[in-house]
Formats: C-alpha cells, sequence, structure tokens
C-alpha cells in the first residue's frame, strides 16, 4: 500500500515537473517569438555628405511583418518607414520597438574626409578687408575629378562680412572668423579684420595727394601687417608677392604718393643712411618716425615720411617726399622679396646693375601684345623709366608707374594704344628672374 502510494506521489511529482517544464519552453518560445528581432536586417546607412549644420541624413531601413517603430533617444518614437535622423559624428543608440517590447544597438557615424583642399588665406593668420570691399576665394581641391567641389559657409558675425559665390565682402569694420566646409566634413576656419585704413581696389588716380603724419604709430603698424599679409598670401619672393605690393601702394592706400626727384642716390645701401625718397631698402610703408630712427646720415632737410616736405634739389624747392619711377619699383621688388639692389632706370651701355639690366627686352609691337608672354608683375618701361604691369585684360594693359606728379595708374590700349605711347617701349618678363617663381597672382586686381 505504502508502495503504492509512493509510486503514485512520485508519478504525480514527475508529471508536475514535466508540465512546468513544458509551459516554460512554451513561454519562452512566445516571448521569443515576440521580442527576437534579427539585427542582420536592420540596415542603418548615410551618404558621405553633410549639411548646413555638419550633419549626415542617417536612414534606418528594417523589414518585418510587426508594427515596427524607432528612436534615436528611446523616447521619441516614429514608424519604421519613416525612420531617418540628421546626426553629427558620434556614438548613438538606435532604439526599436515592437508591441511591448524594445530592442538596442548602438552604432557610429563616422566622418570619412576623402580629399584635401586649401586656400591662399591658408597663409596668412589674418585677412584684412576693405570697408564695402570683396575678396575672392581661391581654393584648391585635391579630390577626384567627379567630388562635388561645393564650398559651404558660417559666418561668425554676419554683420562684419558676407559670402557669396566665393566672394566675401566687407560690410564694417571688425574682425570676424568664418568655415568653409565641402560635402565630406572637411572644414577650414579663416579669420578676417575688416577696415577703413585701406580701400576696395580700384585705379582711381583722383586720390588725395598722402598728408605729412597723417597715421598714428598704431595706424602705421597695421598699414604694413596689411601689406605684409599681401606678400606671404602671395608667396614671398614670387611675382605675385612684388605684384601684392604694387598694387596694394597704387590702388588700396588710399592716398596718392608724391613724385620726388633723388637728392643723390646713396652706395652701399646696408649703411644707416638715407637720400630724399626713403627708396627700395624700406620693408613696408614709410610712414612713421620710426622707419628711420636709426639713420645717422641724411639729406640736409631729411630725413621725413612721405608726404612730408623735404628740399628737391633738381627743382630747388621744398617738395613732399616720395618716389621717383625706380625708387617705386625697386621698393615694390624688395618689399615681395627680391632685392634688386639700390638702382636706377636708365638702360646704359656702360653700366650693367640697373633695372633694365634684368633680363631680355622685349620690344612693344602690336605682335607681341597679341601672342607675347607678359603678365602683371613683368617689368615695363624705356630707357629712363620703369613701371610694373599689375593688370592684363582682353583690351588693356594696365601700369603702376610714378611720373610727376604722382604714382598712379595707367591705362593703355592693349594692340595699338600702348604700341604708338613713347613712354614705355620694352617689357621684360620676370617668371625667371624673381627668386621664387610666380607664386600666386591673378590677371585683374578683382580676379
Amino acid at each position: 500500500m505504502i508502495r503504492k502510494f509512493l509510486d503514485s506521489t512520485m508519478f504525480y511529482i514527475i508529471s508536475i515537473i514535466i508540465i512546468a517544464i513544458l509551459i516554460t519552453l512554451l513561454a519562452l518560445k512566445m516571448y521569443t517569438n515576440k521580442t527576437m528581432i534579427n539585427l542582420d536586417l536592420v540596415e542603418i546607412s548615410y551618404e558621405n555628405k553633410i549639411n548646413k549644420n555638419g550633419e549626415y541624413h542617417v536612414t534606418i531601413s528594417f523589414e518585418d511583418d510587426k508594427p515596427t517603430y524607432c528612436s534615436i533617444n528611446g523616447i521619441h518614437y516614429k514608424e519604421i518607414k519613416d525612420c531617418n535622423f540628421d546626426l553629427k559624428p558620434g556614438n548613438y543608440t538606435l532604439y526599436l520597438k515592437q508591441e511591448d517590447q524594445t530592442y538596442k544597438k548602438k552604432f557610429d557615424v563616422v566622418s570619412n574626409i576623402v580629399g584635401e583642399f586649401s586656400s591662399t588665406l591658408d597663409r596668412v593668420p589674418t585677412y584684412y578687408l576693405a570697408l564695402n570691399g570683396t575678396k575672392k576665394m581661391h581654393y584648391e581641391f585635391k579630390y577626384d575629378e567627379d567630388f562635388n567641389k561645393t564650398v559651404s559657409y558660417e559666418i561668425e558675425d554676419s554683420s562684419i562680412i558676407s559670402i557669396e559665390n566665393d566672394t566675401i565682402k566687407g560690410l564694417k569694420k571688425g574682425t570676424t572668423t568664418f568655415t568653409a566646409t565641402l560635402l565630406d566634413g572637411n572644414n577650414k576656419t579663416y579669420t578676417v579684420q575688416v577696415t577703413d585704413l585701406i580701400q576696395p581696389f580700384s585705379p582711381n588716380n583722383d586720390k588725395p595727394y598722402l598728408p605729412c603724419g597723417r597715421y598714428s604709430e598704431e595706424e602705421a603698424d597695421l598699414l604694413d601687417k596689411i601689406l605684409e599679409s599681401r606678400i606671404q598670401e602671395a608667396g614671398d619672393g614670387t611675382r605675385g608677392a612684388v605684384l601684392a605690393a604694387a598694387r596694394f601702394l597704387s590702388m588700396e592706400l588710399p592716398y596718392s604718393i608724391r613724385y620726388f626727384n633723388e637728392n643723390g642716390r646713396l652706395q652701399g645701401h646696408g649703411r644707416p643712411m638715407i637720400d630724399g625718397e626713403g627708396r627700395y631698402y624700406h620693408k613696408g610703408l614709410y610712414l612713421s618716425t620710426k622707419k628711420y630712427k636709426d639713420i645717422s646720415k641724411s639729406t640736409a632737410t631729411g630725413p621725413k615720411m612721405w608726404g612730408c616736405q623735404i628740399y628737391d634739389q633738381f627743382i630747388s624747392k621744398m617738395n613732399m617726399n616720395g618716389f621717383t619711377c625706380s625708387g617705386f619699383v625697386t621698393w615694390a621688388m624688395y618689399n615681395g622679396g627680391y632685392d634688386v639692389g639700390d638702382v636706377g632706370a636708365g638702360d646704359f651701355a656702360q653700366y650693367n646693375d640697373d633695372l633694365s639690366d634684368m633680363g631680355p627686352h622685349h620690344q612693344i609691337t602690336t605682335e607681341y601684345m597679341t601672342n607675347g608672354n607678359f603678365k602683371p608683375g613683368d617689368f615695363i618701361g624705356r630707357n629712363g623709366h620703369a613701371a610694373l604691369i599689375i593688370g592684363v585684360d582682353e583690351n588693356y594693359v594696365y601700369t603702376a608707374e610714378s611720373l610727376p606728379a604722382k604714382l598712379k595708374v595707367y591705362t593703355y590700349e592693349r594692340y595699338h594704344g600702348i604700341v604708338k605711347d613713347d613712354n614705355l617701349t620694352y617689357v621684360i618678363e620676370m617668371s625667371d628672374i624673381y627668386p621664387n617663381g610666380d607664386g600666386f597672382w591673378t590677371w585683374m586686381w578683382n580676379d
């Protein structure tokens, strides 16, 4: 009887255990069927392209018969068919919900820079822009040809500058930064200072003469920095740098520099001496007394800044200090990084160290002006006169020349006018003469 009871009890217990196991397995199967999501079917994709906020458009795809919802923050869900997000590079968690069950999947949005790009502004810590002036961005891209090289811009203070069609415009005085970004997220940040110490590029020959002592020491220092930044952007010792110096003085400075006859050129220009002009051996602009504080020997009424009265021996009276023609050319070349020396504009057989001796002479003819290799930054002149080409377009050649009464921009009709003008008779092409080659230059100042 006891044995029979034990057998029945054991059978009962075993039956209970088996039933419990079956119920558990059934529940587990039901739970698994209800909540398990095959992660292999979850696709997270995005193009290597950012929007204006630096975000990638990320799309989540998942095919399942059951209604599925997704979220990035685990709070705000949307239907799987609308599951896309604009995300910056970083680490994220994807939440997928089916009925009352949620599954999580971690993923990364990774920036993928596929090339390089640069600008001439990379060469200067700050670009100085005239109030109401413009600056065309010049980029160099090392990307595949089929890559979309459109640049987008984000400006720190849009009241100071605007940018349209890759051109910066100065709106008001001040300093700001802007970031240039390509579609793959590659970006560069630049600093721009808008100032009224310079004017927009213009061949304006009606500018007033530079007054004596017009600028404070602080303003003179800033103008020197602006000039130096133009040189560095173009590449020191290059055609572009000399061209930048010539354009700066003839167009960006708001005043005209007076023509001034030399009071006798000094030999050994490394000595602490000066003639009437302040000539080529002065880096920067001759606008403050600091430029000649160490000079121990000078002309009788000098030294003086540009615009200040000094005795002109050639006309036997006081005159505003400034440049001769060779004084301007040698100054532009020296500031551009080409030390041509304290030389003049003569073209004499007995001398071999004047500006005319820098290279072969190309006579100005209609054929040469049509097919010649002349470019802005080349020397142009005649016996006794020196100048620089500062612009060339289809119809005109523009020069910067210091002739009585001032340094100014001259415009010559390209194919006939300049050929018939005795003021200029030959060109020296400077590509093989400037120590560091051509550097960065443009055909016209607003290119």
